[in-house]
């Protein structure tokens, strides 16, 4: 395949970061742990998975079309801490610097947004690799896509294939959701089955292989306390599946063309590193000095003012040294054209026939910085 989509959890990344290292700050005070460790683990990935194309997606809010269905869906979750939640701008920002796609959408995750692309690309023929910190993404697994879960901070990966999913669980990607239904998840307070843990869950599903199978055939379990506790909370195990399962088809404004990755814009993050002081990624840049612009030498002239020194065509440039140039004085003004650079003081320049005679014939071109801030001081000078 020659076409290779990375999507990024970046919620999840951002949060792995953030944890993984100590509490960082630039010289202005602005935290940047976050910000770091994302942005090493961005240049990881751009480096040795070399993508065609790219895209971060981020949860747009609390509130997603699961709360509909079970209200406390992620409650309990501690407050994001505010030095974290400060670095999500900078993150973004980032991103832009190196033009790689980001998107979020009201009322969805950002794992939704990863599994319906995930979905169009492999429908395209593209190689997909999924990044995230959360072990609910693996149920995207397939021929085409493998998910990456970090396991230890950012730096220790798991991959999670088709193959590996089976010899470490015995089951599919698919039947992940089943294992979420039956033995919850507290990271995202999905209920699960009361006591039901991982161990009871995985025996079930290789007995029964899903929810639904198991819970039309809850008198073959063995166990009277495991048959009751299933058999009273059929309809919980029914709602924590569903909570689990990742949409494929969100409503995107984003197609899996826009997420084209061309490279970085170089100077925007040499200023982004700068700005929050991360020398050690600048030198990695290996940026070289740009060799110094050749100068023009010009010649200006300051002599009196005559009707020869105006042409058809001419640059102007009315000097004010003040921000009020309503009222400010006029130190200079200076005229270039193909006759020559001419620069005359404000007074002789406003009290000379032949100047007012050129700045009044309109068939006469004049190309000025600010037309506004030249106007307005030349005609309240006129009305003087």
């Amino acid at each position: 395949m020659d076409k290779k989509l990375v999507l990024i959890d970046g919620n999840s990344i951002a949060y792995r970061a953030f944890f993984a290292l100590p509490l960082l700050n630039n010289d202005k005070g602005v935290h940047t742990n976050s910000v770091y460790g994302f942005t090493m683990m961005l240049n990881r990935i751009l480096e040795e998975e070399k993508p065609t194309h790219i895209l971060v997606a981020f949860d747009a809010g609390k509130t997603t079309f699961r709360h509909a269905s079970f209200k406390e869906y992620k409650g309990g979750r501690q407050k994001t801490p505010p030095e974290l939640s400060e670095q999500f701008p900078f993150i973004r920002e980032l991103l832009d610097c190196f033009q790689i796609k980001r998107y979020e959408l009201e009322n969805y995750e950002a794992d939704d947004i990863i599994g319906t692309l995930s979905l169009q690309a492999e429908k395209d023929g593209f190689e997909v690799k999924v990044i995230s910190g959360d072990k609910d993404l693996t149920q995207l697994s397939s021929p085409s896509t493998t998910v990456s879960i970090t396991k230890k901070g950012i730096t220790e990966i798991e991959e999670y294939t088709p193959k590996h999913i089976h010899e470490k669980y015995g089951l599919s990607p698919l039947q992940i959701i089943d294992l979420k239904g039956l033995m919850g998840d507290a990271s995202d307070n999905i209920p699960g089955i009361p006591g039901v843990g991982e161990k009871t869950a995985l025996k079930l599903l290789h007995q029964f292989e899903t929810v639904e199978n198991l819970l039309q055939s809850i008198d073959e379990v063995s166990g009277q306390k495991l048959k009751e506790k299933i058999e009273e909370h059929k309809d919980l195990a029914l709602l924590s599946k569903e909570l689990a399962t990742i949409t494929r088809e969100a409503p995107l404004e984003v197609s899996v063309n826009e997420t084209e990755y061309t490279g970085m814009d170089q100077d925007r993050v040499i200023s982004f590193y700068k700005e929050l002081g991360f020398s050690t990624l600048l030198d990695k840049l290996d940026v070289t000095e740009s060799a110094p612009l050749e100068q023009e030498k010009i010649e200006v002239h300051t002599a009196e003012m005559t009707e020869e020194m105006f042409a058809d065509e001419s640059a102007l440039y009315v000097e004010i040294l003040e921000d009020n140039y309503h009222r400010a004085d006029i130190i200079g003004i200076a005229i270039s054209n193909e006759k020559g650079h001419f620069y005359f003081n404000g007074d002789d320049a406003l009290g000379s026939d032949a100047f007012k005679s050129w700045a009044e014939d309109e068939t006469k071109k004049k190309t000025v910085f600010d037309a506004k801030r030249t106007v307005v001081a030349l005609r309240h000078r006129e009305s003087k």
